[in-house]
């Protein structure tokens, strides 16, 4: 039950995503145009994933703010972007987040679920 309930928050979460994408930027075949750069969304890598104590962005030259959700959609940190920042994740619990990219008018440019695993593993 827990589970199935679980499944559908997180759907709603994934289908509100893609409607904000939608906002500001094209999608064709499930990648996102920005319009202010050449980057594709699909360029924009995050690693390590599944990641222990941090994450870093590359190609992220769009990338403003990163703002880390847990599965219920509550934020629960955000970080102002800049290249190889590596974004502080030791304090989180392991389990899935959504990580969302955003650029300097707050839209969305990417976002990505990330798996938190314990520090040190």
């Amino acid at each position: 039950m827990v589970r199935s309930v679980l499944l559908v928050i997180f759907s709603v979460i994934a289908i509100g995503v893609s409607a904000q994408t939608s906002n500001g930027s094209t999608s064709n075949s499930g990648i996102t145009y920005s319009a202010q750069s050449e980057v594709l969304s699909e360029d924009i890598k995050v690693f390590p994933n599944p990641a222990s104590d941090y994450f870093q962005i590359n190609n992220g030259v769009n990338v403003k703010r990163v703002v880390v959700y847990n599965m219920f959609g509550k934020e629960i940190k955000s970080f102002f972007h800049y290249t190889n920042a590596q974004h502080e994740i030791s304090d989180l619990k392991a389990g899935l987040y959504m990580v969302k990219m955003l650029d300097d008018r707050n839209k969305i440019v990417k976002s990505i679920k990330l798996h938190k695993n314990l520090s040190g593993v």
